[in-house]
C-alpha cells in the first residue's frame, strides 16, 4: 500500500509541477505560445482557465498523499529507545560501594640518583 501512494504520489508531484510550468503568467505562457487568445474554460471572462483547474485538483490529490504517507509510516515507525534491551539485561559492573574505602594502588617506586662521593681531599 505505501508503495501505490508513494507512486501516486511522485507522479502527481510531477505533473503539479509541470502544470504550475504551463500557467499563463500576466503576459502570455506556454499555453499562450504567443497568440492573443485565451485558454479559460468560460471564455475570455472565464473565471479560472483550465490549467489552473487541473493545478488545484493536483494540488489537492498532493495534500491527500502526503497525508496518506503520513498516516501509514507513522505506525510502522519506532523509537530507538524501544529497540534498546531491557535495562534487568544489562549486566552491572562492580562499584565501590558506599561504605567501603575506595581502593587505592601502591604509589610506584621512586628511585633516587645515586650522588657520587665527592673525591676524598689530599
Amino acid at each position: 500500500m505505501n508503495t501505490f501512494v508513494g507512486i501516486i504520489h511522485i507522479i502527481v508531484a510531477l505533473a503539479l509541477i509541470i502544470l504550475v510550468l504551463i500557467q499563463d503568467s500576466k503576459s502570455n505562457g506556454a499555453l499562450g505560445m504567443g497568440g492573443s487568445s485565451s485558454n479559460s474554460l468560460l471564455g475570455a471572462t472565464g473565471a479560472q482557465s483550465l490549467a489552473s483547474k487541473l493545478t488545484v485538483g493536483a494540488a489537492v490529490i498532493f495534500a491527500i498523499t502526503c497525508l496518506t504517507l503520513s498516516v501509514l509510516t507513522s505506525s510502522k515507525t519506532k523509537s530507538v529507545i524501544d529497540t534498546l534491551p531491557a535495562a534487568a539485561a544489562i549486566p552491572a559492573t562492580p562499584g565501590p560501594t558506599a561504605g567501603a574505602p575506595a581502593p587505592t594502588t601502591a604509589p610506584a617506586a621512586t628511585a633516587t640518583p645515586a650522588t657520587p662521593e665527592a673525591p676524598a681531599s689530599k
